[in-house]
């Protein structure tokens, strides 16, 4: 049994500049234009989609919008973990800390909109200054001076 040649950086397969092999009707004519048409259908429903999803919370209501929103996280759980990709998420170690900001961050959103709702342009002073602020302070201690 004789051992395979080391390849050396400066040695490349000639074939892999060669021309393939030349594209059929159909690659030409239907599946050329539909991945190119379903491409633009995904950029759509990618934008479109949280709008939409609101929208019908608000005319049919919560239940629509509750009902909606856990099958699409249903959907994209499905997909992840049956394209391969669910092993990208083992290692996140999301810490209690950071969960618990998560419903904090939910908290402030909320009484954001309800301020907005209900008080006007008080809440935006209100909640201005904090985050002006907190945007100060964080460029201020992350600075290389």
């Amino acid at each position: 049994m004789t051992k395979p040649r080391k390849t050396r950086l400066w040695q490349f397969d000639s074939s892999l500049f060669q021309p393939g092999p030349k594209a059929g009707f159909l690659e030409r004519h239907v599946f050329g234009p539909t991945r190119s048409l379903a491409k633009y259908a995904l950029y759509a429903l990618a934008f479109t989609y949280p709008t939409l999803l609101v929208i019908s919370g608000i005319l049919f209501g919560g239940l629509v919008f509750w009902t909606s929103f856990a099958a699409s996280l249903g959907l994209i759980f499905v997909i992840i973990k049956k394209a391969g990709y669910s092993q990208n998420f083992a290692n996140w170690d999301v810490s209690n800390k950071k969960f618990a900001g998560l419903f904090i961050a939910f908290g402030l959103t909320f009484a954001f909109y309800m301020g907005l709702i209900h008080i006007g342009i008080l809440t935006i002073v209100i909640f201005g200054l904090p985050l002006a602020l907190a945007l100060v302070l964080g460029v201020r201690k992350t600075s290389n001076r």
